[in-house]
Order: structure tokens, then sequence, then C-alpha cells
């Protein structure tokens, strides 16, 4: 009864949400085509040390970019929710039982791979997840990326960029412009009329950010096969010991180490940015209630990815700890044999 009605209600207001952007849509309360901007890379808020920037760019100075002002207020988050759980009730209650519950979950599952190393390993990849996980929640909030500098062009500059085209463009091009940035908006005391620079960017949807944590993440894996196997670890990519084939895998692995690096950083990259962009272009084409499963999915993205890049970083350096040689006569790893065998007893749980 209760949810039939709740169920009700639910679809009264998406009706309502519905009908009253229908009206909005029909009177031109909508994004104007000017509006749409999107940027592939992270824009310059300020130039530290030089001029100013134009058009997110500096010529002179260290910029400071919209991704980086947002990876300083996801790091004030983290440190606000490590100083908020630091008293430890002995029952949870509130915030600290989310956080209890996200990393005891994420520790189980962290356990599952690999449960010897775990203590070891598990600080690194946990870390990874917790700074994605509050970096991509925070882009999806309502302003970022929409809210921001307004940086109008120079009528000066405006004519070069024409005359630099070329001919002007045609009547029919123009009608069509002028069209679609006739809005409701566009006439609004604080619209921006040219290009918004936004405050906050995603970090995920900044290639240097994401590099970096691939990066780091790598050299730890490095690490900790060295740590754990010796030189012997280099055994894994210059193997002369097998012939030819020993040789070409070698060939391989190195190749695929290098790849890591590429797929981590892009794999992040590229779907939050991607979802940034879906969202706009959404939010132009169908202003009301339409971008609300996409908003809805971008939920999810955010979160599997952002578990994906722990989850990766926490099986690589599983397999750096395995050594080459650590083979059966059977020819199975030794290593992945115990790792199964740890699995085993938690899975029956």
């Amino acid at each position: 009864m209760l949810n039939g009605l709740l169920r009700n209600r639910v679809l009264m207001v998406l009706l309502a949400v519905l009908v009253i952007g229908g009206v909005l849509f029909a009177l031109n309360v909508r994004m104007a085509k000017s509006d749409l901007h999107v940027s592939a890379a992270a824009e310059a808020l300020t130039c530290l040390g030089g001029g100013e920037p134009e058009h997110g760019l500096c010529a002179t100075g260290i910029p400071f970019t919209n991704a980086v002002l947002m990876t300083l207020l996801v790091d004030v988050a983290l440190i606000l929710t490590m100083l908020s759980v630091r008293s430890m009730q002995l029952v949870p209650r509130g915030f600290q039982n989310v956080i209890e519950a996200t990393v005891e979950a994420l520790y189980n599952f962290a356990v599952g791979i690999d449960r010897k190393n775990v203590a070891k390993f598990f600080a690194l990849p946990a870390t990874i997840f917790m700074f994605f996980l509050y970096a991509n929640f925070f882009a999806l909030v309502p302003g970022v990326g929409s809210i921001g500098l307004c940086e109008v062009e120079k009528p000066a500059a405006a004519a070069e960029g024409h005359a630099a085209e070329g001919a002007a463009p045609a009547a029919e091009g123009h009608a069509g412009e002028a069209q679609a940035n006739n809005t409701v908006f566009v006439s609004w005391p604080l619209h921006c009329g040219g290009t918004v620079v936004p405050f906050f960017r995603a970090p995920a949807a900044d290639l240097n950010v994401t590099f970096a944590f691939a990066l780091v993440a790598m050299f730890m894996v490095e690490f900790f096969g060295f740590q754990a196997l010796g030189f012997s670890y280099l055994t894994k990519f210059f193997n002369f010991r097998e012939g030819f084939l020993g040789f070409f895998v070698g060939i391989i692995e190195i190749i695929s180490e290098f790849s890591r690096i590429i797929s981590f950083a892009f794999r992040i990259f590229g779907n939050i940015f991607g979802g940034e962009v879906i969202l706009l272009v959404m939010s132009y084409l169908f202003p009301y209630l339409l971008p609300l499963p996409f908003y809805g999915f971008e939920v999810f993205v955010a979160f599997m990815q952002a578990i994906i890049f722990a989850i990766l970083t926490l099986i690589f350096f599983s397999t750096a700890v395995i050594g080459h040689a650590s083979h059966d006569e059977e020819g199975h790893d030794v290593g992945t044999v115990q790792v199964e065998s740890d699995v085993a007893p938690h899975a029956a749980h």
C-alpha cells in the first residue's frame, strides 16, 4: 500500500516536471548554442607569476587550473572525513557507519584478491578509491562546470578572428546560429555572453591528474615486485633461459607495463570527461527531465571508475610479487594457487 502510494507520488512529480518543462521549452527558456563550451584540457583560472590567462591558457607563468582547485577541495573533504571519524564509537552511527561500511566492503574485496599481502597493499588502492569517489561525485554537483569566470571576446580580436577565417559565413548559417542563440536565458542580466571558464572541473577529467595517479600506481607495482623478489623480478622482462619464446614474452611484458599506465590514465579520463560532455549536450538538446536518466547513469559510472582503478591497482600489486620461476611441475603458478586457496574460505562465508 505504501509502495503504491509512493510510486503514484513519484509519477505525479515526474509528470508535473515534464509538463512544466515542455511549457518552458516551448517558451524558449533553455540554453543557447553559444553556451555550449567543451574543453578537453583543464583551463587556467590564473597564471602564477605570469599575466592574465586567455581562453584558459597561460602565455607566461604557471597555470592554476580549475582541476587543481577541485583537487584541493577534494583533499580538504578527505581530511575532514578523516577528522570526523578520528574518535571512533564502539557502536557506529551516522557518517561513521557509512565510512566503516565502505572501507570494510573494500577491505573484504581486497582480502579476496590477496589475503597474504592485503595489509601491505591496501592503503594505496583505498586512498585512490576514496579520492576518485569524492572527486567524481563532487563533479556531479549542479553548478560544477557551469559557474565560473566569464571571458568575453574583444571586438577587435573577434574581427581579426573572422578575417583570419576568410570569407564570411553564409547568410543561412548566420540565421540558423542567431536562432539557436535567441533564447530567454541570453537576455538575462547574469548571462555571460562569452565563454565561461568554470571554477571547478572533475580531477579525473584532467589527464595530468589521471596520469599522475597511474604513474604512482605503476611505480608501486615495480617497488613491491623488487621488494618481494629482489633482482629476480627482472627475469619477468629479461628471460634468456627459455629461449626465443621466453625473450619474446619478456618484451611483451615490458610493453604491457607501459601500456598499463596509458590504460589507467585514459580509462577514467575518457569515462568522466565523456560523461560531462553527454550531460552538457543533453541539457542543451532536451533541457528538462530527459537528462535525469543520464545523470543517474553518470553517478553509477563515477562509482565504478573509482573502484576499477583501485581494484586494478591491487591486482597488479598481487601479480608483481609472484615469482616468474615459481611454477610447479605441471606448469601451474604457485603464487596464484596460494591466492585461490585463500579466496576459497572467504567465499564460503
